[in-house]
């Protein structure tokens, strides 16, 4: 079975969509072998929950994540406003 997980997965790797920019992440940390795994793993969630909800799979993009983190530090903005804090924008990012 994770065979053929690997193998879609591979086959994904020249499209531009939230799985194979999911491998070439990993891909870039740990190596060829995890990214696949990774990959495969992911796309055999993302097939359990299209089974399980009855929903069609709906492709979130390949710039899912960093949409999603940008949504997250603008929440972690609207909060601090709220408790009463100023932001002020600068040109420096700190991590």
């Amino acid at each position: 079975m994770k065979t053929m997980a690997v193998e879609c997965v591979l086959a994904t790797s020249r499209k531009n969509n939230r799985i194979a920019s999911h491998r070439k992440r990993i891909t870039k940390r740990q190596g060829k072998m995890k990214g696949r795994i990774a990959s495969a793993h992911l796309l055999l969630t993302i097939a359990y929950n299209i089974l399980k909800t009855g929903e069609p799979y709906q492709e979130l993009g390949s710039n899912y994540l960093e949409e999603k983190q940008n949504n997250k530090e603008l929440k972690m903005i609207e909060y601090l406003k709220k408790k009463g804090y100023t932001i002020d924008p600068s040109e420096q990012q700190t991590a």
